[in-house]
Parts: structure tokens; sequence; C-alpha cells
């Protein structure tokens, strides 16, 4: 009789074990490794039955997880539970915490002890962004108040990090705190905004690039062609432009230029220098390109170029050959913006970019009345990539 009862409760305390609770069923925590070997344990639970869709499991789990977490360990992360939450619809549970959430919360779930490497919130945020329309349906058909919908949706969506463009994401949370200004969810929502560079009307820029170009009249017969480094400043406010243009280029004699004071030889090098300030105006401001017309005049400068140090000095009389002049100047201004997205790296508010800048030119050079020889005008095109920073506005 004794060996039967002894077969009976080798058979029944096993199965009596099982039947525990899930909180019992738990090894009880020694030290660090066991528990984060329990807490692993029941997040591999949880995540078996959120895959199973079984709610209720989830919930048992979830349960388990709050018991294990004290001021040292963590069990969920609260992203992971708040998005549990909008799975099982338990938008009470969800609002009551995120009232109570504020940066300090935030910093002591930072603080402690996280949970081992799994795949948890991988499961549950691509699943819930593959559920993202049936979880707005259900938040809209869910017994909440307008408010309660409102930053609930907001709150799923920065927890999905939907909120990819901040000007949008900023106007939509200052929204909120407009319509309802006595909101207990304001302290969280001054946690979530983005820092966002407000614009104003005004920009300052810089370009550079090559040019090439043409002469006409007798300078064409004079000059070789005008090959330039080209580059502006500029400063832009509400659609207007003021450029201070540049070219340096050094086109070859085409002929021998005669002086009172000797002969300029064929052949020889010169050293084109214009400056040129402009004023236009936005034609075109659009998404992916900006087309402005400039007018303006400039001073233009020819003469032989300055020798290096180990070279021989020129000839003094090439001091005859110093022509300077001031002229009129147009251009079309043509510009492609192509990275309108990477202003946030630089600091600058939207509507900053950069990219390339065409430019189609004329100027008006005025040689001619000093020496018949260099009578004619400039046309020219620019390749330039262009620097457009908007100035932030002072809070």
């Amino acid at each position: 009789m004794k060996k039967k009862v002894i077969c009976l409760a080798c058979i029944l305390v096993p199965l009596l074990l099982t039947a525990q609770s899930d909180n019992d069923s738990l090894p009880r925590p020694t030290g660090i490794t066991t528990k984060l070997n329990n807490i692993a344990f029941a997040r591999k639970e949880l995540l078996q039955s959120f895959l199973m869709d079984d709610p209720a499991g989830a919930g048992l789990w979830m349960d388990s997880l709050s018991r294990l977490e004290d001021e040292q360990f963590a069990g969920l992360i609260w992203d992971e539970r708040w998005l549990l939450y909008y799975w099982s619809e338990s938008y009470g549970t969800l609002l009551e915490e995120v009232g109570q959430f504020n940066e300090n919360q935030r910093a002591i779930q930072s603080w402690k002890i996280q949970p081992p490497k799994d795949s948890l919130f991988e499961w549950i945020d691509e699943i819930m962004r593959a559920q993202q329309y049936e979880v707005y349906g259900k938040i809209r058909n869910a017994f909440l108040n307008e408010e309660e919908k409102v930053f609930s949706i907001l709150l799923f969506e920065y927890l999905l990090r939907l909120n990819d463009d901040e000007d949008v994401w900023l106007e939509r949370l200052e929204s909120f705190q407009s319509h309802f200004p006595n909101s207990r969810y304001h302290s969280f929502i001054e946690g979530i905004k983005p820092f966002v560079l407000k614009p104003t009307t005004k920009a300052i820029g810089i370009s550079g690039g090559f040019q090439g170009g043409n002469f006409g009249g007798k300078l064409d017969r004079t000059l070789g062609t005008p090959y330039a480094l080209n580059m502006d400043v500029y400063y832009w406010t509400d659609r207007w432009n003021i450029l201070f243009d540049m070219a340096f280029a050094g086109p070859t004699l085409k002929r021998d230029v005669y002086t009172e004071a000797g002969v300029w030889p064929k052949d020889d090098a010169t050293s084109l220098i214009s400056l040129n300030l402009l004023f236009g105006y936005d034609m075109i401001n659009a998404g992916k390109v900006r087309v402005f017309p400039a007018i303006g005049g400039g001073m233009g400068m020819l003469r032989p170029p300055t020798p290096d140090e180990d070279e021989d000095p020129l000839p003094e009389y090439y001091e005859a050959f110093n022509f300077l002049a001031f002229h009129l100047s147009a251009s079309m201004n043509i510009d492609l913006k192509l990275f309108r997205k990477n202003y946030r790296d630089w600091n600058t508010p939207k509507g900053s970019y950069h990219g390339v800048r065409l430019k189609f030119g004329w100027n008006g050079l005025n040689f001619g009345g000093q020496n018949p020889d260099l009578q004619g005008q400039m046309f020219y095109f620019a390749v330039n990539y262009n620097l457009f920073a908007v100035i932030p506005k002072r809070n």
C-alpha cells in the first residue's frame, strides 16, 4: 500500500506543479541571470500568444512581466506595451499610462536593465504596421471622446514612426494643443515635439562652377574662347534676389593688340575679370525648380596676367595694357533643387536646398572705348553647384 501511495505522489506532484499559475511556474529570481532568464521566458510566451492572436494569453504574460519588473529591471519597454494595448483595444489602460508618462518616466525606463534581446518588438511593429488602417477604424469606433480619439491616432503614428515629416508632425501636434488646451496629454506632447526651425522670408546663398561662352564684335577676333571660373554670392528676400556675380577667365590673344606704348602680341596670355551686381525676381519658385532673371551692371578688367616669382617680369610698357570699364549685364538663372530634404543636416529651416544652377548671361564689355580692337560683348553659359539656406526666425 505504501509503495502505491509513493507511486501516486510521483505522478500527481508534477501535474500539480504544472497546473500552478504562470507566476508560480516561473523560477524564483535568485540573481541577475535568473531574473533575466525569467523575463526572457515570459517575453517568449507573450510573443507566442501575440502571434496566435490570443489577447487573453498575452494579457496573462504581460501581467507576469509587470510583476517581474522593478526599480532595476524592465520587463516590457513602454512602446512595446503600448502597441500591445492597441492590439488588444485596451484604450483606457493605454491613455491612463500615457497621461502619467513624462520625460522623467522615460529616463527611469532607460536607466533600468533592459530585457534580453529578442524579436518581440520587431513582430509587434511589423504586424501593427500591417494592421494600421484597421487600428484607425477601431479607434474611431471605440468608446472614446474626441480628444482621446485624436490623441490615440497621434500616439499610434508616433509609436510606428510614421511622423517622418517633422514640419507636418509639428503642425499636427500644435493643432491638437490648440483644440484641446486643457488636455492631460500636454506633457507627453511637449516631449515628442520635434525641434523645427521656423523660416523667414530671407535667405543667403552661394554658387560656383565653370563658365563657357563667346565674344561678340571685334572681341571675337581678338580674344580666344572665354572659359572661366564663375561664382556668385546672393541674398534672397520674398522672391527678390541681389547677386554679386564674379567670373575669372584667361583667354589668349588671337591677334596683336596695338597701343601707343607698343604691341600686345598674339598668343599672349590675358587675365579677364568680370564683377557684377545684379537684381532679380523669382518668376518661378516651385518644389523642384526656381527661375529668376536678373539685370544690373558691373566692372570688367582685362590685363596681362601677373607672372609668378620664378618667371621673368613683364616689360614696363605692359602697364599700358590694363583695361578697365563699366558695363551693363543680365542673366537668366535656373536652380534645380536636387537635395531639398537635406536642409536638416545644415540646421536650417525648410525651404533650404542645394543643387545645380544653370546660368545664361550677357556682359556688355566696354573695352572698345579704350581700344577699337577690344570693342564687343560677352555671352556665356555657366553650370554651378548652388547652396541656398533660408534664415531661421529668432524666438
